[in-house]
């Protein structure tokens, strides 16, 4: 949450930039790994 209030002197006393502050979309469901959780066991040649 941005300090309104008491603004930061870095920021020349100016809120964010909006794209700053925007949080990625979640997933909408659980998502299938393409690749498997455990590696493969290595062939010893």
């Amino acid at each position: 949450m941005y300090n309104t209030v008491r603004p930061h002197s870095s920021l020349g006393y100016r809120p964010p930039a909006p794209e700053a502050i925007l949080w990625p979309a979640a997933q909408p469901g659980p998502a299938s790994p393409a690749t498997p959780a455990v590696a493969p066991r290595p062939s010893m040649h």
